[in-house]
C-alpha cells in the first residue's frame, strides 16, 4: 500500500501562489503545476493545466500525451487573452499502480527518487530534464504554453517501487530553497507519515527564507 502528504506556500516574498496540485488517490495520480503569467493569470493557467492532466491521466492517456494535450491547452489559453508579463508552466506528473510507477516532467518540476537510508538518496535520481538529454531546455520549450506542444522536452520514465521507498515530486521553489538533509529525511525516515514529511520539507525551506511559491507531495510504499 501507499500513503501521501502534500503542503504548499506561497513564500515570503510572494502575495499569491501561482502553485496548483492535485491527487486522485483511487486512480493514483499525483500532479503538481508550477504557473507563472502575474497576478490572477498564472493561477487562471496553474488551475488549467492541472485539471487537463487529471482528466487524461484519468483515461488512461500515456503520460507523454497527457503533457502534450495540457501543454496546447495551455498554449490555446494564453493566446486568446493578452497579458503582459510571460507565461507558461511546467508540470510534473505520477501515475502508480502499485507497486509500477510512471513518471513524466516537463520544465523544473522536479522528482526524487528516495530509498532506504542516505546512501541512496544521494544516488537517487533528480529528474528536471529528460533522459539520455542533459543540457538544459531552451526557455521556449521548457513551460507549457510556450512554442509547439510537439517541441515539448518531455521527460519519462517508468518502473517498480520496492518497499521501503518513496518519490518526492516539488516544484522549484522547494529544490531551491530546501536543504538536501531535508529532502532525505523526508524520503528516509519512515517514523515520520508521508504528510509530515511533506510538512518538513515545506517549513525547511521556509526557514532557508524561500521566496518562490512552495509546493510538495511525498508518496510512500508501505507494507
Amino acid at each position: 500500500m501507499f500513503e501521501f502528504g502534500h503542503a504548499t506556500h506561497p513564500g515570503l516574498r510572494r502575495q499569491h501562489n501561482e502553485d496548483s496540485y492535485a491527487i486522485d488517490a483511487a486512480s493514483g495520480l499525483f500532479v503538481i503545476v508550477d504557473a507563472m503569467g502575474g497576478m490572477g493569470y498564472g493561477e487562471a493557467i496553474a488551475a488549467l493545466a492541472r485539471e487537463e492532466a487529471l482528466r487524461l491521466g484519468r483515461a488512461g492517456t500515456p503520460l507523454d500525451r497527457v503533457i502534450r494535450s495540457t501543454g496546447a491547452a495551455v498554449a490555446r489559453f494564453i493566446q486568446e487573452r493578452r497579458n503582459d508579463h510571460p507565461a507558461g508552466a511546467t508540470l510534473c506528473l505520477l501515475r502508480l499502480t502499485e507497486p509500477d510507477f510512471e513518471l513524466a516532467w516537463v520544465g523544473d518540476c522536479t522528482i526524487v527518487l528516495g530509498g532506504t537510508d542516505a546512501a541512496c538518496v544521494a544516488e537517487a535520481s533528480a529528474l528536471p530534464c529528460p533522459e539520455n538529454d542533459p543540457s538544459p531546455a531552451p526557455a521556449a520549450t521548457a513551460l507549457l504554453g510556450r512554442g509547439r506542444d510537439d517541441e515539448l522536452h518531455v521527460g519519462l520514465r517508468c518502473g517498480r517501487l520496492r518497499y521501503p521507498s518513496a518519490i518526492l515530486l516539488c516544484s522549484d521553489g522547494i529544490l531551491e530553497a530546501s536543504s538536501a538533509e531535508a529532502r532525505q529525511r523526508a524520503l528516509t525516515d519512515h517514523s515520520l507519515s508521508a504528510q509530515e514529511s511533506a510538512e518538513h520539507v515545506l517549513l525547511d525551506a521556509l526557514d532557508h527564507h524561500a521566496r518562490d511559491n512552495l509546493t510538495a507531495i511525498v508518496v510512500r510504499l508501505r507494507r
